[in-house]
């Protein structure tokens, strides 16, 4: 029993270790996307209907036609980052935010159900007014553009995946 102690400290420091590799190549992979794709919005932040700031990943043209990307549970905008990198490189406007909750965005302690969700993007949609878009969803991000159909309509969506 006298390993466990120096087994526990060594394991514990190949965890850390690999987080900080972790955070290095997700700094790497973050910066390496190409100027045309950075963003097309001033800040990076757009205020939900109670205030709470989300955080908004906008690529590409402006005139290209719209992507918006909706991520699962418990994932942020970085999760559909090479989709975006991809489209973005081939003329798209692509989109993607991190849900309240969720990464870069506000932290509220109400608001996490899916009529706000929906409420949320929504407000991006318009914050950006972006109209025609191809809204797609994995996971949570799939009820989340459910939501936002049933609650919000289809004025600003084209189609939905």
């Amino acid at each position: 029993m006298t390993r466990q102690p120096s087994f526990n400290r060594a394991a514990l420091q190949l965890l850390v270790a690999a987080a900080a590799v972790a955070g290095f190549a997700a700094q790497t992979t973050a910066s390496a996307a190409p100027a045309a794709a950075k963003a097309a919005i001033a800040s990076p932040y757009v205020a939900a209907n109670d205030g709470t700031p989300l955080y908004v990943k906008d690529w590409g043209p402006r005139n290209g036609p719209v992507v918006v990307f909706s991520h699962g549970w418990p994932l942020n905008a970085d999760s559909w980052e090479s989709q975006m990198q991809f489209l973005a490189e081939h003329g798209y406007r692509v989109i993607a935010h991190d849900r309240r909750g969720h990464g870069r965005s506000g932290q509220p302690w109400a608001g996490n159900n899916m009529d706000q969700y929906a409420d949320d993007l929504d407000a991006v949609l318009r914050a950006l007014d972006v109209k025609r878009a191809t809204l797609v969803g994995f996971s949570t991000g799939g009820g989340e553009v459910a939501r936002y159909i049933g609650r919000h309509g289809t004025a600003r969506v084209a189609k939905a995946v």
